[in-house]
């Protein structure tokens, strides 16, 4: 399952614009929610219960209507909505606002983002998220 920030391609706001008959009603449904602020899983979320949804994604994506931005911070919202559920907006606005006070050297701080962790959702979870956002850091070499 694909994750990231869906960014609408020149070939995608032109679909939005002018509706393709190539594209199905389903894919249409997914384009027009997709505005480059919310992820990929906000997008899912708010199509929750469309039939076939993953696979208009995958064409959407795959015929290069939808590009998936990879930025270490799309990544690691998603991971906190994986994690958290419904409850987090408040760790990912936290997130907005490290990023914007420090830019990319916001993951050197991630003992603030650990601290608001443990106050609006207790040691465990803390943890868990704490453990999954080092993870993805390695991986992306920050």
């Amino acid at each position: 399952m694909a994750s990231g920030t869906p960014l609408l391609s020149d070939k995608g706001r032109e679909a939005v614009k002018n509706p393709q008959s190539s594209l199905t009603a389903r894919c249409r449904s997914v384009l027009v929610q997709i505005d480059g602020k919310r992820s990929l899983n906000e997008v899912r979320n708010s199509l929750r219960g469309l039939e076939g949804l993953e696979d208009a994604i995958k064409k959407l994506i795959d015929e290069g209507y939808v590009r998936l931005s990879q930025d270490c911070r799309d990544i690691i919202k998603d991971a906190a909505i994986k994690i958290l559920g419904a409850k987090s907006p408040t760790i990912n606005r936290k997130i907005d606002e490290l990023h914007t006070k420090y830019g990319d050297g916001c993951w050197t701080h991630l003992d603030e983002l650990d601290k608001a962790a443990r106050l609006f959702y207790g040691s465990v979870i803390a943890d868990n998220l704490k453990q999954e956002f080092a993870r993805i850091l390695k991986e992306h070499g920050k």
